[in-house]
């Protein structure tokens, strides 16, 4: 019953449990301490009693909340000397071995006395279309002044109005999609972190993860991804209130096209002023109404029209109390959902909870409530989630994991399994708010800052995080310990943990930026944990550790041991005391070849990771972890002690992914059957793996292992590489494999045909890289078991053939691909005959390195990027009748048909690596719609569109084209719109027109090349320009004219050995460099002075000046940048002073 669950105690119920459990009781008869246990349970039934007021009043009252702390404490006492208790009786009842009782008295005795003593869903979204429609007129508007270039909107109000919610329906509206060239999410929070930041921005619109830790690197590569780009960045979450980090922050954003904007949400309007270019948008709480349509989608979900029409009422009045904030709303109608008792509502509403003054909590009441009426299990597992960082982002299995190492879910219900007991506590905290998609990776969560503040509430003094610089006290009531790591973790920071003899969490959190390994002081690995006897988890992940000491054996409790990412050599021997151990992870240990047959005793291990080791082969009673549900790889051994693959045949409950390798090592083809993965139905992803570098043995044994190892029908994705047999199994292309939706095959030489692939009717990616086949025909379709409505490759997606060297033919001519979205033929420089036609869906095509291959391209009207890549000449010129294509890299051509001046459509053009090309011809200059033009490689190029540049481009790349020598005025004929430049690696180029419109110039590797710097020239001559990088090149430059670059952000300068001063012209005066926030010189060893006068520069934030030996001063005026200044940086000068 609802209300009878709200009235358990969320810690003291679990103990109660563990006192009447069966295995325990018979035992404990056994041992006579029976009636020991009897009297516990009977105390904890009369304290329990009165939990259920006590819980209520300890929001209000502290002398009660102490007192229930303080129950609660007795309870995690009670638990762990239970946990050792049941402990023995496991062993005892697995050894059937003599045990005295009185040493189970004494061991109760002892315990005597210490009982004493973060996507929104938009269809549950109500009553925010009319805010939407006022900032997406902002959006849409001229409102930003004409200075202002990035416009920054705040939105503003209380915690739990709804402001990160309006922001992700505009940042998902059609509208915004449409409208900008970029769109980027980030979520800042409390700690705001410019490195962090920056990187964040940077990761998101790259799609590639950044380890740099240098701001300056970071703000050039984002100032290049934004350059010229309409761009939408959304920040949540801001509480920072100083003026310089958000200058900082902001400086690349500058580049950005006019119409690009920040969108930020925060509690705080100080903040909003700081960052501002239009008046801030004010969220008001929702209206009753719309508060009650998201309540009312909530909790009457599957509520019979009786039940509606009596709760309505009071639901009504309990809406009215969430006093329009929609978190509230969210989570109390998530909470009620489908509960049809009058009784349960009724309380919720009367509670007293809804009465408690403001000053007494910053909690919500709400919120309060809302963890109140959880049900026991979903208290313990939410209060537990304090012990991460406010924002930090989780993946669900970790957090799964980490409740079944404390003990918190155990599957006791029902028959599930303790893995499927978690799933459904993350889902029921996920559907009742406490939990939220991440915005930028639906595959993590997070926590509201709301919700976060409660967690810290419920789990008081129990949840600890040592944060780095502040004076951490431990209470000695602590059990979970969590830290962010640190490159060098020294034992001083672990002191206040000595007194915590109960801890039962050791968790480190996140990496330092651009760290990939950090070290962990041996007095904390091999000193310190060991006498924490209470720990149930430990991580050491990403430590520098090559050995475990043999101690970590006496730590009975321990469930949860994660040391992947470590140096580890070898595990002790004493790991397989470790009786209790769930979860063992050893991924990515680079140095480690072997495990101990120890490994075989630990009987409760459920998950056990060696994914991408050194092992050489399984251990020995690895088959007696039968409850084993997920173990990453089998690896098959040679040694004579090694376990063989028929050893899976008992882990029945295996599910997930498995990789089984090392398959050349299988002596006997009847092991593979009984391994049994056919009745292994869990199991979603195979990979079956040979060893690349191993002796072909017996070619039809090896045949037969692979026809023996069929998995279940059910299974997902099938991974076979490096498999030496002479054919495919039969079962493999069999059609009743129906959920098969990936499938690759890779580097079977032995192979001289395919199988029937087609017939699998679900498969949506198929990848074929290095088989050994020359002809592929109809028997790669299949007949579909001769049935005459059968069409292969009925949902296929993804089609890749790689590096298929005696590949000579396709016969697929009259085979359709009705699905097919990608293909890529890359490699197989014998294949000569057809490539499909049927190819209605075609978006993206690749053909690369098939030099035989003369069949035209198909025409496919939905066909929008190609890349051809050392290709027939027929082929490349079949291209330009695709009129649809918005994107185009060619390579190793020697001419540039006239013809392609009518892909009309075309945005993007490469022309790579083609060195007999001589021109570019000035039929270029009609593609109306491109933007981006890369010329890369062209060894013999001449000139270049002498007719002038097309009249839409934006960007243009030069690089590697030895024997330009200009860029003729001509160039720029047509073009106004030119934003980025970049030239590398072309020695011969002496000279570039004046381009007005220019945004950002990067020159490199090219010394004969002159900057366009007239004596006459007009300060307006670069008047556009932000950034200028100039890297080995200009060689007669000696004084740099900086004060005609007034608009300048970024401005690098390094290698250029000839170049003595930065100057500002005579007859200019008072130049302020308003925009200019980094400055970088480095190794000019004739650079002597900075402009006379000095460097007025107010926004400076990062001065480096590195090895310009001959540099005796900084600017004139320098302690007037002291305000703005970040980084100041300075190696290899002379004993430079501030003038």
């Amino acid at each position: 019953m609802f209300v009878g669950e709200a009235a358990v105690s969320s810690f003291l119920a679990v103990v109660i449990d563990k006192l009447i459990a069966g295995p325990l009781l018979e035992y404990a008869r056994r041992q006579k301490v029976d009636l020991t246990l009897q009297e516990w349970r009977k105390k904890l039934l009369h304290i329990e009693a009165v939990m259920n007021d006590a819980e209520e009043k300890q929001i209000r009252e502290r002398a009660v909340k102490v007192w229930l702390d303080d129950l609660k404490a007795l309870a995690y006492d009670i638990e762990d000397v239970l946990d050792e208790l049941v402990t023995k009786a496991n062993r005892h009842s697995l050894t059937e071995g003599p045990q005295p009782s009185s040493s189970v008295g004494e061991f109760l005795f002892s315990a005597e006395e210490r009982l004493t003593t973060s996507l929104v869903d938009e269809f549950g979204v109500y009553g925010r279309d009319a805010d939407r429609e006022k900032i997406m007129e902002l959006f849409l508007s001229d409102e930003v002044s004409a200075d202002q270039k990035v416009g920054v909107i705040p939105i503003v109000g209380m915690g739990g109005v709804g402001k990160t919610t309006l922001a992700q329906i505009i940042y998902n509206d059609k509208r915004v999609e449409d409208y900008f060239d970029t769109r980027i999410w980030v979520c800042v929070s409390d700690q705001f972190d410019l490195v962090e930041i920056t990187k964040a921005i940077l990761e998101s619109v790259t799609k590639d993860s950044s380890h740099s830790r240098n701001l300056q690197f970071l703000q050039d590569g984002l100032k290049k991804e934004l350059n010229g780009k309409r761009f939408l960045l959304v920040l949540d979450d801001i509480w920072n209130e100083n003026p310089n980090n958000w200058s900082v922050l902001q400086a690349p954003f500058r580049v950005g096209a006019h119409g690009s904007f920040v969108m930020v949400t925060t509690r705080n309007e100080n903040v909003a002023s700081i960052m501002r270019t239009t008046a801030s948008y004010h969220l008001n709480e929702l209206s009753d109404k719309y508060c009650w349509s998201l309540f009312a989608h909530l909790a009457f979900e599957n509520i019979t029209s009786d039940a509606l029409q009596s709760l309505e009422l009071i639901g009504k009045k309990i809406v009215k109390k969430c006093k329009g904030l929609p978190l509230a709303a969210k989570t109390l109608g998530g909470l009620l959902r489908s509960k049809q008792d009058e009784n349960a509502w009724k309380e919720m509403l009367n509670n007293k909870i809804w009465d408690l003054p403001a000053d007494q909590s910053s909690i919500l009441p709400a919120l309060h409530l809302s963890y109140h009426y959880l049900p026991t299990k979903l208290k313990q597992c939410f209060a537990y989630c304090s012990i991460f960082p406010k924002g930090y982002e989780f993946e669900k299995k970790q957090l799964i994991l980490l409740w079944m190492g404390e003990g918190l879910v155990n599957g006791s219900r029902r028959g599930e399994t303790v893995e499927k007991e978690g799933e459904t506590c993350f889902h029921n905290l996920l559907l009742r708010s406490f939990f939220q998609q991440s915005n930028h990776d639906k595959s993590l969560f997070m926590m509201h800052d709301l919700i976060h503040d409660l967690t810290q509430f419920v789990s008081g003094e129990f949840c600890f995080r040592l944060e780095f610089g502040k004076q951490n006290q431990i209470s000695k009531k602590a059990r979970h310990l969590s830290y962010v790591r640190e490159e060098f973790d020294v034992s001083k920071k672990f002191n206040p943990v000595h007194e915590t003899y109960n801890l039962r969490t050791f968790l480190p959190l996140t990496m330092p930026h651009g760290v990939s390994t950090c070290y962990l002081s041996k007095k904390v690995s091999h000193h310190l944990l060991p006498t924490l006897r209470c720990l149930r988890v430990v991580s050491l992940s990403h430590y520098h550790i090559t050995h475990l000491p043999d101690s970590i054996g006496k730590l009975k409790h321990l469930r949860y041991l994660d040391l992947s990412y470590t140096a580890i050599h070898k595990l002790p021997e004493s790991i397989g005391m470790l009786f209790n151990l769930q979860t063992l992870m050893l991924s990515n240990c680079n140095f480690l070849s072997e495990v101990p047959s120890e490994i075989g005793k630990l009987i409760n291990l459920r998950y056990f990771d060696i994914s991408k080791t050194k092992l050489e082969g399984m251990p020995m009673g690895i088959n007696r972890l039968k409850d084993l549900q997920v173990l990453t790889t089998f690896v098959v051994g040679w040694k004579h002690a090694a376990a063989r693959i028929k050893d899976l045949r008992d882990l029945s409950q295996l599910g997930g992914t498995l990789s089984i390798l090392n398959l050349q090592n299988v002596v006997c083809a009847a092991d593979a059957l009984e391994a049994n993965l056919k009745d292994k139905g869990k199991l979603d992803d195979l990979v079956f793996g040979w060893d690349c570098n191993a002796v072909s043995g017996d070619l039809q044994n090896q045949t037969r292992v692979l026809e023996n190892l069929q998995p279940h029908k059910k299974l997902k994705t099938l991974t076979i590489e490096y498999y030496y047999g002479t054919k495919f199994p039969n079962w493999l292309g069999d059609p009743s494999f129906m959920n098969l939706v990936f499938l690759q095959l890779k580097s079977c030489k032995n192979c001289l045909s395919l199988p029937p692939i087609g017939q699998l009717q679900s498969l949506k990616g198929l990848s074929i890289v290095k088989i050994g086949v020359q002809r592929v025909g109809p028997e790669f379709c299949g007949n579909g078991s001769g049935s005459s409505s059968f069409k292969p490759f009925g949902s296929l997606k993804t089609l890749k053939f790689e590096e298929m060297l005696e590949w000579e033919e396709w016969t697929c001519s009259q085979v359709e691909f009705p699905c097919l979205e990608e293909l890529y033929v890359q490699k197989c420089p014998k294949l000569k005959g057809d490539i499909p036609k049927h190819l209605p869906l075609l978006t993206k095509l690749e053909i690369t390195e098939c030099g035989q291959l003369v069949d035209s391209l198909p025409m496919v009207p939905s066909l929008c990027e190609l890349k051809l890549t050392e290709c027939n000449d027929v082929v490349f010129r079949s291209a330009v009748d695709i009129t649809s294509l918005t994107s185009l890299i060619v390579n190793d051509i020697c001419k540039i048909p006239l013809e392609l001046q009518h892909l009309h459509s075309l945005v993007r053009l490469t022309i790579d690596g083609c060195p007999e090309l001589r021109e570019v011809p000035p039929i270029l200059r009609k593609l109306n719609s491109l933007k981006q033009l890369v010329i890369k490689g062209c060894s013999s190029l001449q000139s270049l569109l002498e007719m002038g540049l097309p009249p839409m481009l934006q960007k243009l790349d030069i690089e590697k084209c030895g024997i330009l020598e200009s860029l003729e005025d001509a160039v720029m004929q047509n073009n106004t719109c030119l934003q980025q430049l970049t030239i590398k690696d072309c020695g011969s180029l002496r000279s570039f027109p004046s381009i007005a419109s220019l945004k950002y110039l990067d020159i490199k590797d090219c010394g004969k090349l002159d900057l366009p710097l007239p004596e006459e020239m007009m300060p307006s001559y670069f008047a556009s320009l932000t950034t200028l990088i100039i890297n080995s090149s200009c060689d007669s430059l000696t004084s740099f004219p900086l004060g005609f670059f007034r608009k300048l952000e970024f401005f690098y300068v390094s290698n250029c050995t000839n170049l003595e001063s930065l100057s500002i012209p005579d007859g200019i005066h008072h130049v302020e460099f308003t925009s200019l926030n980094y400055m970088y010189i480095n190794n000019c060893p004739n650079l002597v002075s900075f402009p006379q006068g000095g460097l007025s520069a107010p926004n400076l934030s990062v001065l480096i000046l590195q090895q310009c030996k001959k540099l005796k001063s900084l600017p004139q005026g320098m302690h007037t940048l002291l305000t703005s200044l970040e980084i100041l940086d300075g190696v290899g000068l002379a004993k430079a002073s501030i003038s």
